[in-house]
């Protein structure tokens, strides 16, 4: 039985070998657990409709990678540093003609010779994934001339045979020549220089995690993985909580707030990448995964990325401060943070299903992230704010971990100087 594992596991990519063999420890410790009564219903209900939706087997990931004997692609885990990297690639998604106008200033002034973005910004792409042409406004006539005169490429992936897929924007094919990616959805948000060259500097410190700005909880909600969460070192962010979903492990997407610790998964916008990951998202081996983001109805790309990032990465992601505040001007940053919540928490894909509550949207969210972890048979520990460390990480009367104030203002990072700049050292 030794001799037929240590096959087995020959077999796997060797890029792929401790998801496989954290996949393949969860199955053999969930079956030593009693089955629960409990039934998973993967439907959709609106109106007076119901619809079967899309799932994934558990543990899928280790038949998914034991079936695939190709040597190519050979995908390459990022080093844990990138010291040396001084610019990144911006990637934006659009498919909307008529919401281009932010986006439009914003692809404008990274590419604008001579601008604070110049040092940073190798060059700006859009990935456009819409069925309705680039060129139906004004707004994308101007970003398709822009594209013969700066550093602006424009992919049409369902032009070039691609499905409608919102993992378009993560395919190798694009030849990035940085390390570094900054990931944007068309309508935002979009940060200051100060936040995203702050992110820039975290993901130089952490090449092999996913760094984002907005970042979810996805809470467990059974006894059992509650005591195994407790039971890992405090703030770890290199550990996994195992996931048995026949024995009724369950997982809730948290949408009422975005998180600085604890958080299990980033939005794509303001999130930056290494571009070795591109390789895995893409990794014919997990055509499954792709094939159910395009089938589910939420169409979950952002917990699927995070999902793969942070196996293969062996870690959770990590958070930076998407706003820095001037010093000192609290009573300005209080009155920003109130209007912030309202944009915020607002369930932003949402805007995607007109005729179902939010309740229901969060039902279905947590259903594509049920079915997420358990192909996989774990999920990670969850992040480290931004504050991790200093003064401004603080614990509440019941143990919970944040960071106080909630974004950073000049001079908070500890990776940043007083003045918010870089600081020498590295890690």
């Amino acid at each position: 039985q030794q001799q037929q594992q240590q096959e087995t596991f020959s077999k796997v990519p060797p890029e792929f070998q401790s998801v496989f063999e954290r996949s393949i420890a969860s199955r053999d410790f969930c079956k030593t657990l009693k089955p629960s009564n409990k039934t998973h219903s993967h439907t959709l209900t609106v109106g007076n409709v119901t619809e079967a939706v899309a799932d994934l087997p558990d543990f899928g990931i280790v038949k998914a990678l034991q079936n695939y004997s190709n040597p190519i692609p050979k995908c390459n885990v990022p080093p844990s540093t990138e010291c040396s990297e001084t610019m990144f690639t911006v990637i934006f998604m659009g498919y909307n003609p008529d919401r281009l106008h932010q986006l439009k200033r914003q692809v404008f002034g990274m590419t604008q010779p001579n601008s604070q973005w110049s040092p940073h910004v190798k060059e700006v792409l859009l990935v456009w994934n819409g069925e309705r042409e680039l060129t139906e406004t004004q707004d994308g006539v101007r970003l398709k001339d822009l594209a013969n005169q700066r550093n602006f490429r424009i992919f049409f992936p369902l032009k070039e045979g691609f499905p409608n897929d919102l993992m378009n924007r993560y395919h190798p094919r694009f030849n990035i020549t940085t390390k570094a990616i900054l990931f944007y959805d068309d309508d935002g948000p979009f940060y200051s220089y100060d936040a995203i060259m702050g992110g820039f500097e975290l993901w130089k410190r952490n090449s092999n995690a996913q760094i984002g700005a907005m970042a979810r909880r996805l809470d467990v909600l059974e006894l059992r993985q509650e005591q195994e969460a407790a039971a890992l070192p405090p703030l770890d962010d290199h550990a996994f909580i195992k996931h048995c979903r026949a024995s009724g492990d369950s997982i809730s997407y948290n949408f009422y707030e975005f998180a600085n610790y604890h958080a299990r998964m980033v939005l794509p916008s303001g999130s930056f990448l290494h571009a070795n990951y591109l390789c895995f998202l893409w990794h014919p081996a997990l055509e499954p995964i792709r094939e159910f983001v395009r089938a589910h109805p939420v169409h979950p790309d952002d917990v699927t990325v995070s999902t793969i990032v942070s196996h293969v990465a062996g870690r959770a992601p990590m958070v930076y401060s998407r706003r820095i505040n001037p010093k000192d001007e609290k009573k300005k940053i209080r009155r920003r943070l109130l209007q912030e919540r309202d944009l915020y928490n607002f369930p932003r894909r949402r805007l995607l299903w007109e005729d179902v509550s939010p309740q229901e949207w969060a039902t279905m969210r947590s259903k594509a992230v049920n079915s997420l972890v358990s192909y996989f048979g774990g999920i990670n520990s969850g992040s480290l704010g931004w504050c991790h460390g200093t003064k401004y990480q603080k614990k509440d009367k019941k143990g919970n971990v944040f960071c106080d104030p909630l974004m950073a203002n000049v001079g908070m990072l500890p990776w940043m100087t007083p003045d918010h700049k870089p600081k020498d050292t590295c890690p």
